[in-house]
C-alpha cells in the first residue's frame, strides 16, 4: 500500500509518467477498486446517499476509462491503456483523498476558503490529468492539459445531467 501511495504522490508531483508503471492487470484492478471507494466517500461527504454515490462513482470511472480506451484506440496506442488507466486511477485516488476534508468542510460551512482550496485542487487535478495524457498520447503538456480541460468539462456536464443535485 505504501508503494501505491508513493506512486500516487510521484504522479501528482509530475515526477512520474504512466509509462513508468507496470502494465499490470492487478495494479489496474486494485487502483480501480480503491478509486471507486474513495469516490463514494467524497460524494457521501457532499451529502449524497450511498446508492447515489456508488452509482455516480462507478459511472464516472467507467466514463473515464471508456473515453481513454476510445482515444488510445483511435490513435493506435491501445497498448498503453493499462499503464495510463492505472496512472489516472492512482492519481485520482490521492487527489480524492485530499479532497475529502475539503468537500466535507465546504459542505458544512460554504466558506470562501474551502471553496478556494477545492478550486486549487481542481486545477491541480487537471494539470495531473494533462501530464498523464501527454505521455499517453505523445503530445506536449499544453495539449494534454487542453484535452484534460475538455474532458473535465464534458464529464461534469454529463454527470450533472445524469445525476442532478437534489435541492
Amino acid at each position: 500500500m505504501k508503494a501505491l501511495l508513493n506512486t500516487a504522490v510521484e504522479l501528482c508531483l509530475l515526477r512520474l509518467g504512466p509509462q513508468q508503471l507496470p502494465a499490470s492487470p492487478i495494479l489496474l484492478q486494485v487502483s480501480l477498486i480503491l478509486n471507486v471507494l474513495v469516490g463514494v466517500l467524497v460524494m457521501m461527504a457532499a451529502k449524497e446517499g450511498l446508492a447515489e454515490a456508488v452509482a455516480e462513482s462507478l459511472f464516472e470511472v467507467a466514463l473515464m476509462l471508456g473515453v481513454l480506451y476510445m482515444g488510445l484506440k483511435s490513435y493506435d496506442k491501445l497498448r498503453r491503456f493499462n499503464q495510463t488507466a492505472s496512472a489516472l486511477l492512482i492519481s485520482g485516488l490521492l487527489l480524492g483523498l485530499l479532497s475529502l476534508p475539503l468537500v466535507s468542510w465546504n459542505h458544512r460551512s460554504q466558506s470562501a476558503e474551502s471553496s478556494l482550496l477545492l478550486l486549487l485542487l481542481i486545477f491541480w487535478s487537471i494539470l495531473v490529468l494533462g501530464h498523464i495524457l501527454r505521455h499517453a498520447f505523445s503530445v506536449p503538456l499544453n495539449v494534454g492539459i487542453a484535452i484534460g480541460v475538455a474532458y473535465t468539462l464534458f464529464s461534469w456536464n454529463l454527470l450533472a445531467l445524469l445525476f442532478p443535485v437534489a435541492t
